[in-house]
C-alpha cells in the first residue's frame, strides 16, 4: 500500500471519532456574528476619526523617533546659532543664493533679532557684493514671517561695501536720523551686523567684525544712542538672539508629508515645545524637542515630523518656570502638500 493511501486512511479513521456537539452549529454561527460585529466597529471608528486626530497619530510616532540632537551637528562659525546654507565663490555672476538674513521681533516687551534665509541676487560672486545683497534684502523690511519686522529709515541705502584686514566697512546714507528708543536703535545697529557676518562665515571667510560710516553723520553717535565709532561686533547672544528660533520651515514654506523641523535656541534644560494647530486653532498635536545644548549656551535639533495634507501652524516656545505661562514663541504658518 502506498505512503498516500495509509495517510488517507489514518486521516479517515481520526475523522470518524470525532463527535461533534449537538449545538455545534449554533455555536459557529454566534462566533461568525461576533467577529462581523467586531469588524463593524473598528471599521467604523477609524472613519469617525478626524483629519486631525489621525495627523496626531502620525506625528507622535515621527517625533518620537526623531526628537534626539542629530549624531553629527553642522559646524557653526563662531557665535552663529544653527547651521546656514553655505553658498562658495563658483556662484556665477548675477546668481541668486541662500542668504540669512535678520530681523527684529518682539519677545515679551523686548525686542531681539529672529533670522530668515532668503533669495538675493548679488552683482558678481565677491563677498562684498554678496554682503550688499544681502543689506538690500534687509533693508526692504519684508520679511517673511508677519511677526518680524525692521526699523531702518525708509531712505536707508548701502553706498558701498569694502572688506580689509577681516573686518567689513559697510556705508550708508540716509540713516542719520532714525525716531527709535535706545534699545531698539542697538538692536538695529546689531540687525546689520549679525547679518554681514553671518552672510561671511556662510562663504568660509569670517569677519573680525564691521565697521559701518553714515554720509552725513557728525560724530561717532547714530540716532542719539548708538555709538558706532571703531569696529562693531556681534554683542552676546543671550542678549541679542530670540531665545527660540523654528528655523525651518520658514512661514509661508511648502512641505511634503514628512519634513524637517529645525529648532534653535538658548533654553532653560536645553528643552522646546512644540504645538501644531489646525486653521480653526484646534491643537493637532503637542511635543518637545531636546536641543544639543541648555542655557547660557545655544543649542539646535532638527525632527522629524509627518502631517495628512493641509494647512497647518507651527509653534515653537518654551513654558516659564514661574508661572507656566508660553514664553519666547516662534510661530510659522505652512502647507503640507
Amino acid at each position: 500500500m502506498s505512503p498516500e493511501e495509509l495517510l488517507r486512511r489514518a486521516l479517515h479513521a481520526h475523522a470518524q471519532r470525532v463527535q461533534p456537539s449537538a449545538d455545534a452549529l449554533a455555536t459557529i454561527q454566534e462566533r461568525i456574528a461576533r467577529r462581523a460585529h467586531l469588524s463593524r466597529r473598528i471599521t467604523v471608528g477609524l472613519a469617525s476619526l478626524s483629519s486631525a486626530a489621525v495627523a496626531t497619530a502620525a506625528v507622535v510616532i515621527a517625533g518620537a523617533v526623531s526628537c534626539a540632537p542629530p549624531s553629527t551637528p553642522d559646524p557653526l562659525p563662531p557665535g552663529d546659532p544653527g547651521p546656514s546654507v553655505t553658498t562658495t565663490d563658483s556662484t556665477p555672476t548675477g546668481q541668486a543664493y541662500r542668504a540669512p538674513i535678520y530681523y527684529l521681533g518682539e519677545v515679551g516687551s523686548r525686542v531681539m533679532l529672529y533670522r530668515e534665509f532668503r533669495t538675493v541676487t548679488a552683482t558678481d560672486s565677491s563677498l562684498p557684493a554678496r554682503v550688499t545683497a544681502a543689506l538690500q534684502e534687509m533693508l526692504r523690511d519684508d520679511p517673511l514671517d508677519p511677526d518680524y519686522f525692521g526699523l531702518w529709515p525708509d531712505d536707508a541705502q548701502v553706498r558701498d561695501v569694502r572688506i580689509e584686514d577681516g573686518v567689513a566697512t559697510v556705508t550708508m546714507a540716509g540713516v542719520g536720523q532714525n525716531d527709535v528708543g535706545a534699545e531698539t536703535a542697538a538692536l538695529t545697529v546689531e540687525q546689520l551686523v549679525w547679518t554681514v557676518t553671518a552672510v561671511a562665515a556662510d562663504t568660509g571667510s569670517p569677519l573680525n567684525g564691521v565697521r559701518l560710516s553714515v554720509e552725513g553723520l557728525t560724530g561717532s553717535t547714530l540716532w542719539g544712542h548708538v555709538d558706532i565709532g571703531g569696529v562693531l561686533r556681534r554683542g552676546d547672544s543671550t542678549q541679542v538672539l530670540a531665545p527660540v528660533w523654528l528655523i525651518s520651515p520658514q512661514h509661508g514654506d511648502t512641505v511634503g508629508r514628512t519634513f524637517e523641523i529645525h529648532l534653535a535656541g538658548t533654553v532653560f534644560e536645553a528643552t522646546v515645545n512644540l504645538r501644531v494647530r489646525a486653521p480653526s486653532g484646534d491643537l493637532v498635536l503637542e511635543t518637545f524637542a531636546n536641543l544639543d545644548a541648555g542655557a547660557p549656551a545655544r543649542g539646535q535639533t532638527k525632527m522629524t515630523m509627518e502631517l495628512l495634507p493641509g494647512q497647518y501652524t507651527l509653534e515653537a516656545f518654551v513654558y516659564s518656570m514661574a508661572d507656566g505661562s508660553v514664553q519666547a514663541m516662534d510661530d510659522h504658518t505652512i502647507t503640507v502638500r
